[in-house]
C-alpha cells in the first residue's frame, strides 16, 4: 500500500487513481493542499469557469487561497463545479464568480433567448 501510495505522490496517473479515484492534473503536485494556482486554475477551468470569474484561482485573496489549500484535490472540484451549476441556475453572484460580469450577463441574455 505504501508503495501505491508513493507512486501515485511522485506522478503516476494509474497509481493516483487507485489510491486518491482520481488522477491529478499535471499542474498539480498532491492530492493534499497547498495547490499552486495553476492547479486551481486548471481544476476551475476543467468544471465549466472561465478566467474572467471573480473567485478565478487567479484573483483569489490570501484567506480564499488558504480556505482551498484546506481542501483535496476532489473537494476542491467538488466546490468549482458547485459554483458553475449555481451560476448555471440562475444565482447571479455565482454567474459573476465562475464567469465574470460582463460574460455571466451574456451568457444569461444568450440563454433566455434560445
Amino acid at each position: 500500500m505504501e508503495g501505491v501510495k508513493s507512486a501515485a505522490d511522485n506522478g503516476d496517473a494509474d497509481n493516483q487513481l487507485n489510491c486518491y479515484g482520481i488522477a491529478f492534473p499535471n499542474t498539480c503536485d498532491s492530492h493534499d493542499g497547498p495547490h499552486s494556482v495553476e492547479c486551481l486554475t486548471t481544476i476551475w477551468e476543467s468544471k465549466g469557469c472561465l478566467s474572467e470569474g471573480t473567485k478565478a484561482p487567479d484573483k483569489l485573496n490570501t484567506a480564499g487561497k488558504y480556505t482551498l489549500d484546506l481542501l483535496n484535490l476532489v473537494d476542491v472540484g467538488i466546490n468549482f463545479k458547485t459554483t458553475r451549476i449555481e451560476a448555471d441556475g440562475g444565482d447571479k453572484n455565482k454567474g459573476l464568480e465562475c464567469y465574470g460580469l460582463g460574460l455571466y450577463m451574456f451568457y444569461k441574455f444568450c440563454s433566455y433567448n434560445l
